[in-house]
């Protein structure tokens, strides 16, 4: 009998020999965590500082206009690189005449985004004109965090949740408030005769400053007294958070002030403290709301409504409504809306006052309207947009480098006027308001000409310009003790 083949006749042998095809589910999984872990952002920081080179955190001006700093924060709240901080700090100490910039990204950005590029360009317009910001030195900060945690087209979309909680992280920690102290206290050095401090946030970056400084604006000390806030000026755009600490911080200020329409000021409830009156244009906060804002004002409140679905969520507390003297309302409505889509706390809307005729004397060729706010006073809260709002203007942004040569003149321009109108609510010094798409529009809008034009005419409103056309610093907000009996 012929003697068989022990490796053709060993089951385990041949089926040794034939290929393996894994199981279909082992696949799958592998497809996605490969999808998933493939498509994540690095952590950073991406702007670390080394011996080699100490100041890769800050970017100096092709024209030598202004400078940018970055400070990355990681998902916990902590610092990722001390030296940037430092490094900022560096560059406000030398400046004789600082006006500083501080902006916290959103949703979808990080340190390398395009975002970046489009704040560089608001602060090569801001230097553009001298004269208006007291012959300044324009610095600017990026506040980065890691908005975007997936790079995966469509996967990206799906971390919506995870960031917000990171940035209500990042804001409930130590680190991020003590950073904006320490830039707008550098700013502030008393050896400087001239300073500005404006903190920008949008969209989770709205979210991540709004609840970051209300925690300071009604900061006490040990002798009754309030303290004031470091910074100058503080405004969001599109914060995507809900409202539940808007109403509470609305409620406090409508506890502390009431508006005096004949000073046009909120004046303490409490007696005798004269010097703690707010004046009418420089509310502590302002939130800037999109109309037309899908992100916040459609499906902001379908997945917190969900979210509650899901977490068994169902009892509310009855809560004061700011200004409503005593009515009450479900917590629940101040939850599932953000601060600029709840009719209960919206008190300003940006309202049209028709087609205009362009001022004379204007120099620039790009988003004219800008210059136009920043260089004349506004008594009337009312202000320019020039553009047709078609996003022209991001030509200037190439794969997330700035590049200031490009030429971004519009060709046919459109010039509106309008006018911050207080509407209903609490008046209080806070604003939460209401802006048409033709100036915002949608969720990323807040770096269209018309937005950038606005933000122009309220830095101006909150700081308008000495009769000799030169702006000076105003005095310290100082907030009221609390009043002899509760309103």
């Amino acid at each position: 009998m012929k003697k068989l083949d022990p490796d053709t006749t060993n089951s385990s042998n041949v089926f040794h020999r034939l290929p393996v095809r894994p199981p279909l589910g082992r696949l799958f999984s592998t497809l996605v965590f490969t999808t998933i872990f493939g498509g994540c952002a690095a952590f950073g920081p991406y702007h670390a500082n080394t011996a080699e080179n100490p100041n890769n955190s800050v970017r100096d001006s092709k024209n030598g206009r202004y400078k940018l700093a970055f400070i990355e924060f990681g998902d916990q709240g902590s610092n990722l690189d001390n030296s940037q901080i430092r490094a900022a700090l560096a560059i406000i100490h030398q400046a004789e005449r600082p006006a500083l910039f501080v902006y916290i990204h959103g949703w979808q950005n990080n340190a390398e985004s395009g975002d970046v590029c489009r704040f560089e360009h608001f602060l090569d317009a801001v230097s553009s004109f001298p004269n208006a910001t007291g012959n300044a030195n324009v610095i600017g900060v990026y506040i980065a965090w890691r908005g975007r945690d997936l790079t995966f087209p469509g996967l990206n979309l799906l971390t919506f949740y995870s960031r917000k909680s990171v940035a209500a992280q990042i804001a409930s920690q130590v680190s991020c408030l003590a950073t904006l102290d320490e830039l707008a206290l550098a700013a502030r050095d008393p050896n400087k005769n001239f300073h500005r401090c404006i903190l920008i946030g949008h969209s989770f970056g709205g979210l991540l400053l709004g609840n970051t400084i209300s925690h300071s604006i009604l900061d006490a000390s040990g002798s009754g007294a309030r303290n004031p806030n470091p910074w100058d000026m503080a405004v969001t755009f599109n914060s995507a958070d809900s409202s539940i600490s808007t109403r509470q911080l609305m409620k406090e200020l409508d506890y502390l002030y009431q508006y005096d329409p004949n000073r046009h000021a909120y004046v303490p409830r409490s007696s005798g403290e004269e010097g703690a009156a707010v004046p009418e244009n420089r509310p502590f906060l302002v939130f800037l709301q999109s109309e037309n804002d899908s992100a916040t004002g459609t499906f902001f409140p379908i997945g917190t409504e969900f979210y509650n679905t899901i977490g068994l969520r169902y009892h509310w507390e009855q809560v004061p409504v700011p200004g409503h003297h005593g009515e009450k309302v479900s917590e629940r409505e101040f939850y599932t809306h953000t601060p600029g889509n709840n009719s209960y706390l919206v008190n300003y809307h940006v309202v049209p006052l028709g087609d205009a005729a362009p001022p004379s004397g204007l120099k620039t060729i790009e988003n004219r309207a800008f210059e136009a706010n920043l260089v004349e006073n506004h008594p009337d809260y009312s202000f320019y947009t020039s553009e047709h709002n078609d996003r022209h203007g991001t030509l200037y942004c190439r794969n997330g480098h700035y590049d200031p040569d490009q030429a971004r003149p519009s060709g046919r321009e459109l010039w509106r006027r309008w006018q911050f109108v207080y509407t209903g609510n609490a008046r209080v010094p806070c604003w939460i308001v209401r802006v048409p798409k033709e100036i915002i529009y949608e969720h990323g809008g807040l770096w269209s000409d018309n937005s950038v034009a606005m933000l122009a005419a309220l830095v101006r409103i909150q700081f308008p310009l000495t009769a000799g056309g030169t702006p000076a610093s105003p005095p310290l907000l100082r907030a009221p003790k609390m009043p002899d009996v509760e309103q």
